[in-house]
C-alpha cells in the first residue's frame, strides 16, 4: 500500500476502483471537480494486466453527515502479491459497484434553475460513473416536454436506470413520459434517479441527496424502494407525477419568481416578500375523497345490462382506459360528486403533496413517505399577509402546520374547481381570471383537476442512509421550542 494517510471508509462511499499503470498521489478534497477531472482510467485494452497500482475512489463526507458538502477521496494502492486487476475486483463486489447499474441514460437539463446543470454532468457525475465503470448515453433538453419525449423512446431492454441532471420538472416529465407509454407497466419498473441542478431540487431534499456527489454515488449502488405517484386529470389529458399540486398563493410564488431563478432557492422568498404586499383571495369548490373511505368509492366494473320485458335505459359506458396506472377514484368525471367531503369557500394557499419536502427549504409535510399510498391536502380558506408571512418564514420544520388557520387531510384523490381571484377578501368583488396551476413545478391548465394517488407505481434510486422518520423529528423538535 502506498498511501500512508488510509483511515476507515464504509463501502457505502466507495463508488470506484480502477488500475492506473504508474503512481497517482493520493488526495483528499472538498473540491470534487477538481480530483475527478485529473482521475486517470486505463480502459480493459490500455491497461498493463500486470501492473501493481490501483486506486480507491470514495465520497468524503464532511463531518460524516450527509447534509453537509462532501468531498472525494482518492488512495493510491500498490499490490505485490495478486495483481491491480484482483484488487479492483474484489473491491468492486465488496462495495457493490456495478451490480444492479451497468448503464444509465442520464438526462441533462442545461436551461433550468442556476444553469449549471451540464457543469455538474461534466464535472461530477460523468466522471464519477465512469470510475464505477457505468456505461453513459447523455442527451440534452432543448425544450419544455422535451424529457417526456425523450423517456417515452427510451429502449428499456438497453438501460439499467434514467436519472435526469436538473430540478423537479424534468424529473416530473420523465416520469411522465415513462407511465404514458404504451408499454407503461414494464417501464415503470425502470428505476428513476435524480441529481440535482435546478433552483429548488425537493426531489433531492426528499432523499437526502442534497449534492451531486451524494446523488450520484446512489445511482452507482443502484439501490431503490417504491415511490407513490398521482395522475393529474383535466378533460380527457391525464398526467402523472410526483411531488405537488399547488394552487393559490403558492403556485402564483413558484411562477411569479420565474424572473429571480439565478437566485435558487431564495428566488421563492423573495417573490413571497413581494405577493404578500397585496394578497389575493380565490375561490372555488375543493372535494376530498377521505384516504379511510375510499374502499367505497372505486370505480365498479361495468356490466351489461340484463334484457327484461321492460324497457330499460343503458348505463353509460365506461370511460375509455388511458395509459398509465388505473384510476379507481377519478376516471369516472362525475365520481367526487358522491364524496363525503365537499369544500365551497375562499382558498389562500392550497396544496396537495406526496412528499414532505417541496422544495429543498419548505418542509410542507413531515408526516408524508416516499410510499404510504396517499396524498396530504393543506389549505388555508382565511388567511392574512402577516399569517402567510410566518408560513414563508417558517419553511424548514413543518411547525406551520398547527397553526389554527390551516388545515389538513388525508386523503385518495381529490378534485379542485379553482375559480378567479379578487383582492377583496371575500373574493367576490371585481374577480379577475385565474391563471396559475403548478404540478411539480410545472404550469398546467387552469381549471377543473382531478388528482389521484398511485401506491408503489415507480422505482426510485435511494442512498443507503435515507431514513424518512428524520423529517418528523424535524418538526417534532420544532413543536418543542
Amino acid at each position: 500500500m502506498v498511501d500512508q494517510q488510509l483511515t476507515t471508509i464504509s463501502r457505502s462511499l466507495i463508488f470506484g476502483a480502477t488500475r492506473v499503470s504508474q503512481p497517482l498521489p493520493a488526495v483528499t478534497t472538498r473540491k470534487s471537480a477538481s480530483v475527478l477531472s485529473k482521475s486517470h482510467v486505463d480502459d480493459e485494452e490500455g491497461a498493463n494486466l500486470d501492473s501493481q497500482y490501483w486506486l480507491l475512489h470514495a465520497v468524503e463526507l464532511s463531518d460524516g453527515r450527509t447534509d453537509k458538502p462532501p468531498g472525494i477521496r482518492r488512495i493510491l494502492f500498490e499490490s505485490l502479491t495478486t495483481g491491480a486487476k484482483n484488487c479492483v475486483d474484489a473491491v468492486q463486489d465488496c462495495a457493490g459497484i456495478r451490480q444492479t447499474v451497468r448503464s444509465v441514460m442520464v438526462i441533462v437539463n442545461p436551461f433550468g434553475g442556476t444553469k449549471k446543470a451540464l457543469k455538474i454532468y461534466n464535472t461530477i457525475v460523468k466522471p464519477m460513473l465512469e470510475l464505477a465503470g457505468i456505461r453513459i448515453t447523455m442527451k440534452k433538453t432543448a425544450h419544455i416536454g422535451h424529457a417526456t419525449t425523450i423517456a417515452k423512446m427510451i429502449k428499456l431492454d438497453e438501460y439499467s436506470a434514467v436519472v435526469t441532471v436538473s430540478g423537479d420538472g424534468v424529473f416530473h416529465e420523465v416520469i411522465n413520459g415513462l407511465l404514458t407509454r404504451p408499454d407503461w407497466e414494464l417501464a415503470s419498473k425502470l428505476p428513476v434517479g435524480v441529481i440535482g441542478g435546478g433552483s429548488a431540487n425537493a426531489m433531492n431534499k426528499n432523499l437526502a441527496t442534497n449534492y451531486p456527489e451524494l446523488a450520484t454515488l446512489a445511482v452507482i449502488k443502484g439501490q431503490t424502494r417504491p415511490m407513490d405517484v398521482f395522475s393529474v386529470t383535466q378533460g380527457d389529458t391525464v398526467m402523472y407525477s410526483h411531488l405537488q399540486v399547488m394552487w393559490a398563493f403558492l403556485a402564483d410564488l413558484d411562477f411569479e419568481s420565474e424572473q429571480y431563478r439565478w437566485l435558487g432557492g431564495e428566488r421563492m422568498t423573495l417573490a413571497a416578500i413581494i405577493r404578500l404586499i397585496r394578497l389575493r383571495t380565490y375561490r372555488g369548490k375543493l372535494y376530498l375523497l377521505p384516504f379511510e373511505d375510499a374502499p367505497n368509492h372505486e370505480n365498479k366494473p361495468h356490466e351489461p345490462t340484463v334484457t327484461t320485458s321492460q324497457p330499460t335505459t343503458a348505463p353509460p359506458p365506461p370511460p375509455p382506459l388511458a395509459k398509465g396506472p388505473v384510476r379507481k377514484y377519478t376516471a369516472d368525471p362525475t365520481a367526487h360528486l358522491r364524496w363525503p367531503t365537499r369544500i365551497d369557500s375562499t382558498f389562500n394557499l392550497f396544496m396537495a403533496t406526496s412528499l414532505p419536502w417541496i422544495s429543498d427549504q419548505f418542509l410542507a409535510c413531515p408526516q408524508a413517505r416516499l410510499a404510504n399510498g396517499a396524498l396530504d391536502v393543506i389549505w388555508s380558506e382565511r388567511m392574512s399577509a402577516m399569517q402567510t408571512l410566518g408560513t414563508v418564514l417558517d419553511q424548514g420544520s413543518g411547525a406551520y402546520l398547527s397553526m389554527p388557520f390551516i388545515e389538513t387531510r388525508r386523503v385518495k384523490a381529490l378534485v379542485l374547481e379553482p375559480y378567479g381571484w379578487s383582492w377583496d377578501r371575500d373574493g367576490r368583488k371585481d374577480v379577475k381570471e385565474g391563471k396559475f396551476m403548478d404540478v411539480s413545478g410545472e404550469q398546467v391548465e387552469y381549471g377543473t383537476t382531478r388528482v389521484e394517488i398511485h401506491p408503489s407505481a415507480m422505482n426510485v434510486i435511494t442512498p443507503e442512509w435515507l431514513d424518512e422518520e428524520e423529517w418528523t423529528r424535524i418538526a417534532e423538535k420544532a413543536r418543542k421550542k
